[in-house]
C-alpha cells in the first residue's frame, strides 16, 4: 500500500487518486487494490471492484475506468474535504468521479484519509453512483 507524507496537500491527494485510476484504466484491479488501504466494512476485493465498474450504466463488460474524460452532462469532480482528526485517525475524504471509456460519469469513488505514524493511508471507501 502506498502512503503519502503527513504534509500532503489536497493536490497530492488528488494525484494519488489519479494514480489509482491509472491502474484501473489498465484494468490492473489487483494493482489498484494493493495501492490503497480499504475500509473493512466494505469488504472490497479486486474482483468486486471490477464487477462494480463493469455493472455501471450500460453494463458493458468491455467498459473501463479512464483517467481522462470529456464532460457530458456531468463534469468530473475531484475534491478533498478535510476535518479535525477523529477517533479513527481520519482527517479527510477524497471524492473522485470516475471517467468511464473517456466520458465523465456519476460513478464516484470515495477514499478516507487516515493519519498514521507511517504517513497518510488512503483507504478505498465506496464506489457508487452519486
Amino acid at each position: 500500500m502506498e502512503r503519502l507524507p503527513l504534509s500532503a496537500t489536497d493536490d497530492q491527494l488528488i494525484e494519488f487518486a489519479d494514480r489509482w485510476a491509472a491502474l484501473m484504466e489498465q484494468e490492473n484491479y489487483e494493482g489498484a487494490f494493493a495501492f490503497t488501504g480499504h475500509v473493512p466494512e466494505m469488504k472490497w476485493s479486486p474482483s468486486l471492484v471490477r464487477d462494480v465498474i463493469k455493472a455501471y450504466d450500460r453494463r458493458d463488460p468491455a467498459q473501463r475506468v479512464t483517467v481522462y474524460g470529456e464532460p457530458t452532462d456531468i463534469t468530473q469532480r475531484k475534491e478533498v474535504s478535510r476535518w479535525a482528526r477523529n477517533r479513527r485517525g481520519e482527517i479527510a475524504e477524497i471524492w473522485y468521479d470516475l471517467n468511464i471509456d473517456g466520458l465523465a460519469s456519476d460513478l464516484t469513488a470515495t477514499f478516507v484519509v487516515v493519519e498514521t505514524d507511517a504517513g497518510l493511508e488512503i483507504k478505498l471507501n465506496e464506489i457508487h453512483v452519486m
